[in-house]
């Protein structure tokens, strides 16, 4: 039997949020888009795997469907679009998306129009955020990155679990790293030390059998990869103005998942506070203009 860990937060007052989060998890596990994965991206087209039965579709800026069948039909039918003309980059400055666990990149439809209209080649991409651990998802993104063409730099807007995915990503070399340059990077409500509602829940099977693999390693304490130095980096945290949080829960000031103090990150550029709750953080207006402000500048204005 797993011992109890110091500081543990007791699990009864923890008993509803245990129960909204699983809720919400098994909610998204059915929801189409956790079976999907994305292998290409070119000019905000994806071309995607399915995770159960291997079939391949092509998805247009839109997210319309262009193509479906097998990788070769999907990927032959970008390669026609893009030769007629019909698809091309609208900017050699690729901004990914990443998002959290048991989301989906439609968490980023607002910050991705925000994003394309100030001329970015933006693209939210998708990734079955609760069936592999951090390091099978960081993989999972330098494939895309290797693969992705058209762009000479790609910087990074993240959710959540999707701010340690790219940490993980990016300390490990990849081809993409030698023909792509290294842009900067906005976190949005980001575990960077650990979370202690994942510790508190952590001896509970039933959390990771909803959050998958990934859920435990949000513990509180784990290891994550550093950053690449002198990386430009900024980190977003929901909050609320009179310091309490929105989960009565958490020990400090938080967005409801995660506090405040566990957002931070050193080496990290600059921080900002916003009042909005860990599951819409990504599409609330200030976190929109923070985040165009940071890539043009390196800095929240």
């Amino acid at each position: 039997m797993k011992g109890r860990r110091p500081g543990r937060t007791a699990k009864v007052p923890l008993a509803i949020g245990l129960l909204l989060a699983g809720l919400i998890i098994l909610v998204v596990q059915v929801n189409r888009t956790q079976l999907w994965e994305d292998q290409t991206v070119y000019a905000g087209w994806r071309l995607q795997t399915h995770i159960l039965t291997g079939s391949c579709r092509l998805l247009d800026r839109e997210n319309e469907t262009r193509a479906v069948g097998s990788g070769g039909d999907c990927a032959a039918a970008l390669s026609r679009a893009r030769s007629n003309g019909a698809v091309r980059p609208a900017s050699d400055h690729l901004v990914l998306m990443l998002h959290g666990l048991g989301r989906s990149p439609w968490l980023f439809r607002q910050m991705e129009t925000a994003l394309r209209e100030a001329g970015y080649d933006a693209v939210a991409i998708s990734y079955p955020s609760l069936t592999k651990d951090v390091a099978g998802h960081a993989e999972h993104l330098r494939r895309i990155l290797d693969n992705a063409g058209g762009v000479r730099r790609v910087s990074f807007v993240t959710h959540s679990l999707g701010g340690i995915v790219l940490r993980e990503a990016l300390a490990v070399d990849s081809a993409w790293r030698d023909r792509l340059e290294l842009g900067r990077v906005v976190m949005l409500a980001p575990p960077n030390q650990g979370s202690e509602l994942a510790l508190a829940l952590d001896d509970i099977r039933l959390f990771h059998l909803l959050g998958g693999p990934s859920a435990g390693e949000m513990v509180k304490g784990h290891r994550y990869a550093d950053p690449p130095p002198g990386l430009e980096i900024g980190v977003i945290a929901g909050a609320t103005p009179g310091g309490r949080g929105f989960n009565p829960l958490l020990s400090a000031n938080n967005d409801g998942v995660v506090t405040v103090e566990e957002t931070r990150l050193v080496g990290m550029r600059d921080f900002r506070l916003v009042t909005a709750p860990h599951t819409v953080i990504a599409s609330a207006p200030e976190t929109i203009a923070a985040t165009l402000e940071f890539l043009e500048s390196g800095r929240f204005r």
